[in-house]
């Protein structure tokens, strides 16, 4: 195994940690999962916004109408805990 020079070593080690700090950064700024309280009754949804249970939201097809349900998901009303 051939060895490093110092400055190779140094510029290697300074590049490891510079990723390992950018991941980092990336972790801790990710966005909550769906179903996690935000509010006062309120959940993170699928779409990454926080309402509140019970709430109307649209389908996928954006068309069917449903209530929003303790896990974040758009279900339809009287599923879930929710309510018609």
């Amino acid at each position: 195994m051939a060895r490093l020079s110092p400055l190779r070593r140094l510029a290697a080690t300074t590049a490891t940690a510079a990723a390992l700090l950018t991941m980092g950064g990336a972790l801790a700024n990710a966005a909550p999962p769906k179903g996690t309280p935000c509010g006062d009754n309120k959940v993170i949804t699928s779409i990454g916004t926080c309402a509140p249970i019970n709430s109307s939201c649209t389908g996928y097809d954006l068309m069917l109408i449903g209530r929003v349900d303790r896990t974040g998901t758009c279900v339809i009303p009287g599923m879930n805990g929710t309510t018609p």
